[in-house]
């Protein structure tokens, strides 16, 4: 019998975690992390609009359908604590049993645990395979379509807006919101990752 993995409990932890404190947030808290959100959703429906259009036909001939995809062939994708946030505020009671499924079990495959027949589970999916690109698509796209290259290049600027201390950030924002519900993670990189406190202390010791 195979016992199910690390990653997967941490990741149901994390969701589980969100669900409890989501119950009890004040409505105020829950009103603004709503707000705040808004412009990252409609910067990640701009970017699936740009993606589905440039990438998706290539990506579905040459990896999804031959099961020999990069990005989604492996189990411990990386997932930021607001990642978990925001898809989990975003998808219906349904959406969510069907992850909580998937994490309750062993991952019998090779792929991400969260590869379900109609594609990835969460209903806004992590932001580092959003903006995950293969050598394929840079050599085969990108680079024959400077306009096309320029666009993603914006997108990745636009997405450090978010996610990218260098300043105050959404993701930031969000993890500290939770923890002053006293709510923890594992994922609340945030604030335990060695790198991204060094990156905030920049921005702080300017202020």
């Amino acid at each position: 019998m195979r016992w199910n993995s690390e990653y997967n409990r941490d990741q149901l932890q994390s969701f589980r975690i969100i669900e409890r404190t989501c119950r009890r947030m004040p409505d105020s808290d829950r009103e603004n992390l709503s707000r705040a959100i808004q412009p990252y959703l409609h910067f990640r429906t701009r970017l699936a609009e740009f993606q589905a259009l440039t990438f998706v036909p290539h990506c579905r001939a040459t990896c999804y359908d031959t099961a020999l995809s990069a990005c989604c062939g492996f189990e411990s994708i990386f997932t930021f604590f607001a990642d978990q946030v925001i898809t989990m505020i975003e998808s219906s009671p349904a959406d969510m049993e069907s992850v909580f499924r998937v994490l309750s079990r062993p991952n019998e495959t090779r792929n991400c645990v969260y590869l379900g027949e109609n594609g990835c589970l969460w209903k806004v999916p992590p932001v580092s395979c959003a903006m995950f690109l293969c050598d394929g698509i840079r050599k085969e796209i990108l680079e024959p379509r400077p306009e096309a290259a320029q666009t993603w290049n914006q997108f990745r600027e636009e997405e450090k807006e978010y996610t990218h201390p260098v300043r105050p950030v959404l993701f930031d924002s969000v993890e500290s919101l939770f923890i002053r519900l006293g709510a923890d993670s594992p994922h609340m990189y945030f604030h335990k990752s060695p790198g991204l406190l060094r990156l905030k202390e920049k921005w702080t010791l300017k202020t």
